[in-house]
């Protein structure tokens, strides 16, 4: 009957340590980039889902990244929930002005386009900068520009004779 019991418990601790902790980083896009979203999984590997036809690569676009940078993007999450984290305010443009944040079991980081209030902020901005860049993660011009289907049409009338 002991045996059992260590068995079952033994296969309950292996699933709990084979659980991977997610979070999601979101850039808002502007009205001249498309945003985009970033899955990441604690065992170093992310999805990027771009929007508003950002991007013509399939979606969502698989990538890893290093699992120390993993492990420290999530203890960085855990830190910055608890202590408070923030961001100074900024100005942002109507044409170019982005938002990111990061989701994390129901808490939203700052925004970590504007600059960081505070050493916590720092670190998952730094964080997320490695896994953006690991997965070559870039906000990108909307297809036609700023222009959903192209640039405006023009028609010309005719001068009045």
């Amino acid at each position: 009957m002991t045996t059992g019991l260590l068995a079952v418990c033994a296969a309950a601790a292996l699933s709990v340590s084979t659980s991977k902790d997610g979070a999601s980083i979101v850039d808002s896009g502007s009205t001249n980039t498309g945003g985009y979203t970033i899955h990441v999984w604690s065992d170093g590997t992310a999805a990027v889902t771009y929007q508003n036809g950002a991007d013509t690569a399939p979606s969502p676009k698989s990538f890893t990244f290093s699992p120390s940078v993993a492990a420290r993007f999530f203890a960085d999450l855990k830190a910055a929930r608890g202590g408070k984290a923030h961001a100074e305010r900024c100005m942002k443009s109507a044409s170019f002005g982005t938002s990111t944040h990061v989701y994390w079991h129901g808490w939203s980081s700052p925004d970590l386009d504007c600059p960081p209030g505070d050493p916590l902020t720092s670190a998952i901005l730094k964080d997320v900068n490695a896994i953006r860049s690991a997965g070559k993660v870039t906000a990108a011009p909307l297809h036609g520009g700023m222009f959903p289907g192209g640039p405006p049409r023009v028609i010309v009338s005719p001068l009045p004779t």
